[in-house]
């Protein structure tokens, strides 16, 4: 079992807790039932259309994020690190339901807090303005991605295409798909799309097997 100043140090990691003092975080957890879950790797913390009840931080360990298109045409996996938090955009608004489905690459540690501590918490300055600034943060990405220059070029459209499926634009990805679905999301050609990746994966960015296009760091290939 942790000592409570370890546990502590944990919290202040997380983006919710960022800059808060230990005498604030010392009245929270006080105040506010935390609960603290430990999950065993191959295990599916979150499927898809799970209702989100809770706040999730993951504390420590590495999880696996897989999304799938509506018609289940193509599917995208990347990774999740700790210390994090899980979608806290589905916590509120119209629909309150996950998007991705997480699975645990290795033991995983998670606090959730439910909405009732959630407000709870938000009487703390600190916390109420990082949750502010998380949500606020993804919207104006969000917005900013509609005014970017078009790609001019095969490349950088089946990159932008990643991207824009991705929650993060770094670290490995693996895109489940044909080049026949791959042509007709970008409009053009299975005969161009497998040049490009083709071309691509000369250069070293990305690595092809039948219907998987796998990309070792994101990062680099938008560079």
């Amino acid at each position: 079992m942790e000592s409570n100043s370890n546990i502590y140090e944990r919290l202040l990691e997380l983006p919710l807790f960022q800059g808060m003092s230990m005498a604030d975080l010392t009245t929270a957890v006080g105040q506010t039932p935390f609960g603290f879950h430990k999950f065993d790797a191959g295990t599916i913390i979150i499927t898809e259309g799970d209702t989100c009840d809770h706040l999730l931080f993951l504390l420590n360990g590495q999880l696996e994020v897989s999304a799938l298109a509506d018609d289940h045409g193509y599917e995208i996996i990347e990774q999740m690190k700790a210390p994090d938090i899980i979608q806290p955009e589905c916590f509120f608004g119209l629909t309150q339901r996950y998007t991705r489905t997480f699975r645990a690459i290795t033991p995983c540690n998670f606090l959730a807090l439910g909405k009732h501590e959630v407000n709870q918490l938000a009487d703390i300055y600190v916390f109420r303005l990082n949750l502010l600034n998380i949500l606020s943060t993804q919207s104006q990405k969000h917005q900013r991605r509609l005014w970017h220059p078009a790609a001019n070029n095969l490349q950088k459209r089946i990159i932008a295409f990643v991207e824009s499926h991705c929650l993060r634009p770094a670290g490995p990805k693996l895109l489940k798909i044909k080049m026949t679905r791959l042509a007709d999301e970008l409009n053009d050609s299975r005969l161009e799309i497998s040049r490009a990746l083709n071309q691509m994966q000369a250069e070293g960015l990305i690595q092809l097997r039948r219907g998987v296009i796998s990309i070792p760091a994101m990062e680099k290939l938008i560079m």
